[in-house]
C-alpha cells in the first residue's frame, strides 16, 4: 500500500516508517521540512482543514499518524493533536480513504488535567467521528535508544544520586520502541484485512510496572554502569521546586520537561498488557532487554 506517514522525522515516525518499509509498504513522508524527492511538505499548526489536505492524498491507501508535541500554547497544541489529525481523517473519508492509525498517547482518557492529554484526546475524538473505524494506539513511556527522552535518562544513570518527585516511586509501565513500530503495522493489517472488526484503541505498554526510580536503575544496570557512575540513589525533590523547574524548562525548545510532563509523571501510567499483546502476537519486549533490543526487528 502507499501510506501517507505524518512526522515521518520524529523518533517514532523513524520507527514506523522502518516497520512500514519492511513490510513492503510504499511510505510518503508528509515532514515539515521535505528532502526527499517523494516527501510532502505539511505543517501542522496551520493545515486545519480537509481542504488543505485533500489534493495531497492523491493515490494514498492509508494514513498514519505519529505528530505530536510535549509543549507550546494551547492554540498550537490544539492544532497539532486535534484539528490537523482530525482535518487529515475527513479529507481521507472524502476521498475513502479507510484505514488510518493515529498514535496518541496512555492516559488521555484518565483524569489527568492537562493541555496535552486534553488536546490529544481531542484529536482521537475529531478522528473517529470522521473515520469510525480508525485504530489508535496508546502508547506509554517509548524507550529507544534515540529517542530524546530516553537519552535524558541514559543520562541520568551516569549519576550515583538524583532527585525525583516523590523520589520516583510513581508506576510507570515503558514500552518498547520496536514494540510500537509493530502495533502500528499490526493494527493497520487488522484494518485492512478485517474490515468488519470494530474500531481499536489499544494500550501500547510493556510487560513491566516499575517504579521510575527502579525504571533509571534497570537502565543503569543494562548499560553495565560501574560505581561511581551508575545510579544507586532517587532522592524525593520537594514539588514546588519540582514545579519551579518545569516552568523554567518549558521555555526551552525541547519542551521535554513541562508542568503537563511534571503532572503526568507524578500521576503514573499503566494499563493491561494483555490487549497489546494479542494485537502483536506475542509479549512485548521485558524491561531487562530495552538497551540490547534493537528497534526495529527486520522480518
Amino acid at each position: 500500500m502507499n501510506i501517507l506517514l505524518t512526522g515521518a522525522n520524529g523518533f517514532i515516525g523513524k520507527i514506523v516508517h522502518q516497520a512500514l518499509s519492511l513490510q513492503g509498504h510504499t511510505v510518503i513522508r508528509a515532514v515539515r521540512r521535505p528532502n526527499l524527492s517523494s516527501d510532502i511538505a505539511v505543517n501542522f499548526e496551520q493545515d486545519i482543514t480537509a481542504k488543505a489536505w485533500l489534493p495531497r492524498l492523491n493515490n494514498i491507501d492509508a494514513i498514519v499518524n505519529t505528530v505530536g508535541i510535549m509543549g507550546g500554547t494551547e492554540a498550537q497544541m490544539m492544532a497539532v493533536h486535534c484539528h490537523t489529525p482530525s482535518a487529515l481523517a475527513q479529507a481521507a473519508a472524502q476521498k475513502n480513504i479507510q484505514y488510518y492509525v493515529q498514535v496518541s498517547s496512555l492516559g488521555v482518557d484518565s483524569n489527568i488535567n492537562t493541555l496535552y492529554f486534553r488536546s490529544k484526546l481531542a484529536g482521537e475524538q475529531g478522528i473517529r467521528n470522521a473515520l469510525p473505524k480508525a485504530g489508535i494506539l496508546r502508547p506509554s513511556m517509548v524507550f529507544g535508544l534515540d529517542g530524546a527522552g530516553s537519552q535524558l535518562f541514559i543520562q541520568l544513570t551516569r549519576l550515583p544520586m538524583i532527585i525525583l518527585p516523590h523520589a520516583g516511586n510513581m508506576s510507570i509501565q515503558p514500552v518498547h520502541g520496536s514494540d510500537v513500530g509493530a502495533g502500528v503495522v499490526a493494527l493497520l493489517t487488522q484494518q485492512t484485512n478485517h474490515t468488519d472488526l470494530p474500531a481499536q484503541t489499544i494500550a501500547a505498554v510493556g510487560l513491566d510496572t516499575v517504579s521510575m526510580a527502579n525504571y533509571l536503575k534497570s537502565l543503569a544496570a543494562q548499560l553495565n554502569r560501574k560505581s561511581p557512575l551508575r545510579l544507586s540513589c532517587v532522592l524525593p525533590m520537594p514539588l514546588p521546586m519540582a514545579k519551579a523547574s518545569a516552568k523554567l524548562a518549558a521555555l526551552l525548545p525541547q519542551h521535554l520537561w513541562t508542568p503537563d510532563t511534571l503532572a503526568m509523571l507524578c500521576a503514573g501510567s499503566a494499563a493491561d498488557v494483555a490487549p497489546f499483546t494479542d494485537l502483536l502476537g506475542r509479549s512485548p519486549v521485558a524491561l531487562k532487554d530495552f538497551v540490547a533490543h534493537p528497534t526495529v526487528i527486520k522480518q
